[in-house]
């Protein structure tokens, strides 16, 4: 999800909380270039029964680049180079390809990486405990609320529903802010062999974006 939201956020403020909620979001878009660490990620279904759980290392460049590598229980990985989003699954010796929309926001690599978070898609509201709620304006968006937890200058957390009643978790562990990250972690080249498929851009759903 880019910098460019919070001038209007904070122009639509409706309270202290949600005034120091978007202050700390200012900072972390403002104050991090890099960020990289290891991740857990629970899925739970429409009654909160956890239906799966994996966990890796992501590391992300803003603007628009970031690699998110699952190692467990299977291995996945995904990368943004900033123009195109990777994902290849070594078990079924494919990579699907697609080009970067920048009014998505169902990633959390793109919504942290800066790529994809213009204000003009979501209606933003504080709750409780230092969680940042985005609900998405086009509602035939397919994708639910978005939640960020947030704590000191960093997004410790995300919540993502899908608008049918799954969501998944994501944690952000060991946080390691604006080191130096090889350009290269942030390609992919497919290994021989595998097949690259080229998804086609996603159409609009409907209404203005």
């Amino acid at each position: 999800m880019r910098a460019r939201i919070l001038a209007v956020l904070l122009s639509l403020l409706a309270g202290p909380a949600l005034a120091d909620s978007l202050a700390t979001l200012e900072r972390f878009y403002t104050n991090t270039r890099t960020l990289a660490g290891r991740f857990t990620q629970t899925v739970s279904d429409a009654n909160g029964t956890v239906t799966e759980t994996s966990s890796g290392q992501f590391a992300i460049q803003r603007p628009g680049r970031f690699r998110w590598d699952y190692q467990a229980p299977y291995e996945q990985t995904i990368v943004a180079d900033g123009r195109e989003l990777w994902v290849y699954e070594p078990d079924l010796d494919q990579v699907t390809v697609r080009p970067i929309d920048a009014d998505s926001a169902d990633a959390p690599g793109l919504l942290l990486s800066g790529a994809a978070f213009p204000s003009k898609l979501f209606d933003i509201a504080s709750e409780k405990d230092g969680w940042l709620r985005l609900t998405p304006k086009q509602r035939d968006s397919g994708l639910g609320a978005v939640r960020l937890k947030l704590a000191g200058d960093s997004v410790q957390a995300l919540q993502l529903d899908d608008g049918l009643g799954q969501t998944t978790r994501i944690e952000l562990l060991d946080q390691q802010r604006n080191g130096a990250l090889p350009a290269a972690r942030f390609s992919f080249k497919p290994p021989p062999g595998v097949d690259v498929i080229r998804a086609l851009p996603q159409p609009p759903t409907g209404g203005k974006p």
